[in-house]
């Protein structure tokens, strides 16, 4: 890039346009080092045909064809085919430069899509709630976009069109002195801050209103991800005219960040366009002053053409770089986010677990200064079933999140089989976990690929054997395709008592030493929740079962209940003792028994 000229800036510097990061993205061509030179071959072939080749050509064929003096036929063809040459060099390495910056930058893309989607998956849960999923897909997929696509125009540009600049002044400074003419390069160079000073006005500009528009973008993504999750909701409560309404006010905020995104790209154009044209018409007056010839003059004014229109291109990357930077800083904020639930340098080993669990002056907050969780001391033996019960917001769910290790303490530890989770692996602590959430994760896949989530190896036999233990073998049989049948996106060609029979078929097929199940029977009739229950009896021995659950209807094969109340374990002990004390657990008890009368 140009830095100084006269003491005075003239190009934005690297730090200033934002190339410093940029550039760092070109670490991932070091596996198409090929690629890489063959493009940066090609566009050198191509600025050079360009700037220096052409006017070079036309002074040479132009001095014979208006000599005046009559030439031979082969001369004649000769300088017909000339041109054509050139131009055959010009195009076929312009295609090759474009198609090899073009590959590259897929390449580019592609790594950065899969680095972003790594760094999503080691992320703490806290990340998401600031996050929602149509914002890191709009980040992952168009911001990431949109880096390839200007990042191969701005490679592919720095290349060709510097070289057709280079060529271009190399053509210039070599007629100037040839005919004594260093007045004409000299009023070229000292214009070049007038093409300057507007390409640093509209960056900076353009880069606020990019990320604008990026933003916009994903409101767009957020606005259609609800309407099409909540589908069964809006149509039950003749939504539909609102969200139609949603929906076309966020296009029309992105149409209008996007207008000003264009406005800002497309007036660098003319601008310099006007003052390529001043610069001509000087020419064409001073070629007429001093009288020079036509084949003078003629390579002059290609050769400031192509000067002038390479300095346009210049400044057209400068606009792309800084709709680049933008997003660069919102892909950023992803992968510079810190990763706060991490492996330790030197872990310990664990391969299966027994599953005795201790909580140790355990204090958490999500927020500052509002403790989830307080002063936490309990013990969970292995073999024994647990009821977690509770108001709402009592600390349940986050006590189980931080065995599986969601969350790490604020204050105090957690072990299983004496080990602090902190100095496990999260994968050896995670594969001894099996888990079943209120709302399972299903995906548009088929019944049996839902199932080995749990266990990939699993043949089909180990999952037949799982699933009558689920209870969901039954109903699997009857869909239209066995095993094999699709179940749609998130499940929804099943019941939900279905879908949390195939996620607790999962959780039996991956046979881990300690189950957790957060209100996993909330969707099931009563002659199902007992079945289910018996099922989980069964697989529990030798094994840590904790169960979330409001229903006390099924506490008969719990071993142990912990009541909670306002992040702390208010009381613990065997149902019936619990019931038959005046206690808070007797209390939930009478609560619920007549809220069902």
């Amino acid at each position: 890039m140009f830095e100084d000229f006269g003491n005075r800036t003239c190009f934005l510097s690297m730090r200033e346009l934002g190339m410093r990061n940029l550039l760092g993205y070109l670490r991932f061509l070091k596996n198409t080092k090929r690629e890489v030179l063959a493009a940066i071959a090609s566009g050198i072939v191509y600025g050079l045909s360009s700037g220096f080749g052409i006017p070079m050509i036309l002074k040479y064929a132009s001095g014979i064809l208006f000599s005046g003096e009559k030439i031979s036929g082969i001369m004649l063809s000769g300088i017909v085919l000339l041109p054509m040459l050139i131009m055959f060099i010009r195009g076929l390495s312009g295609f090759l430069s474009s198609y090899y910056f073009a590959a590259c930058g897929q390449h580019i893309v592609e790594s950065l899509r899969v680095m972003i989607f790594k760094k999503i998956q080691r992320l703490h849960l806290g990340f998401f709630n600031n996050y929602p999923p149509s914002e890191l897909i709009s980040r992952s997929i168009n911001a990431s976009t949109i880096i390839q696509t200007n990042l191969v125009d701005i490679s592919s540009d720095i290349i060709t069109k510097m070289m057709v600049l280079i060529g271009a002044l190399g053509y210039l400074t070599y007629l100037c002195l040839c005919q004594s003419e260093l007045f004409v390069l000299l009023l070229f160079l000292t214009a070049l801050p007038l093409f300057i000073f507007p390409i640093r006005r509209v960056g900076h500009r353009l880069r606020q209103k990019s990320g604008q528009m990026q933003g916009r973008t994903a409101a767009i993504i957020d606005n259609l991800n609800h309407n099409l999750s909540a589908i069964k909701e809006v149509r039950a409560f003749g939504l539909e005219n609102q969200e139609i309404i949603r929906y076309r006010n966020a296009c029309h905020a992105f149409s209008e960040a996007f207008l000003k995104v264009v406005k800002y790209q497309l007036i660098i154009s003319p601008i310099v366009e006007i003052l390529s044209a001043a610069g001509v018409g000087f020419a064409m007056f001073y070629a007429y002053k001093r009288g020079l010839k036509l084949e003078i003059f003629m390579p002059l004014a290609t050769a400031l053409y192509f000067s002038y229109d390479a300095i346009k291109r210049l400044g057209d990357i400068s606009n792309k770089i800084q709709m680049s930077m933008a997003a660069v800083d919102r892909i950023e904020a992803i992968l510079n986010e810190p990763e706060k639930i991490v492996d330790p340098e030197n872990p310990v080993y664990v391969e299966k677990l027994q599953g005795d669990i201790q909580f140790q002056n355990v204090t958490f907050a999500y927020t500052p200064d509002c403790n989830v969780l307080q002063n936490i001391n309990v013990a969970i033996n292995h073999g024994q079933t647990y009821a977690l019960v509770g108001s709402s917001g009592s600390g349940k769910s986050t006590f189980v999140n931080m065995i599986l290790r969601f969350y790490d303490p604020d204050q105090g530890n957690i072990r299983i089989d004496g080990i602090d989770l902190r100095e496990m692996m999260k994968y050896d602590l995670r594969k001894n976990i099996g888990y079943v959430p209120q709302d399972p994760a299903l995906i548009n896949d088929t019944i049996f690929n839902n199932i080995i989530w749990g266990k990939p190896d699993a043949s089909r036999d180990e999952v037949v054997q799982a699933t009558r233990k689920a209870y969901a073998h039954d109903f699997i049989t009857k869909m239209p395709n066995d095993y094999n049948t699709r179940i749609g996106e998130s499940g929804n060609c099943l019941s939900g008592g279905q879908r949390q029979r195939i996620a607790l078929a999962r959780v039996f097929l991956r046979n881990c030493p300690i189950l957790i199940f957060d209100e996993a029977t909330s969707a099931l009739d009563s002659e199902s929740q007992w079945a289910i229950y018996n099922a989980i009896k069964t697989i529990s021995r030798n094994k840590t079962v904790i169960m979330i659950s409001h229903r006390f209807s099924m506490m008969s094969i719990v071993d142990e209940v912990l009541v909670f109340e306002n992040g702390k374990i208010a009381e613990r002990g065997s149902p019936k003792s619990l019931l038959l004390g005046n206690t808070l657990y007797r209390n939930l008890y009478e609560k619920q028994q007549m809220e069902k009368t």
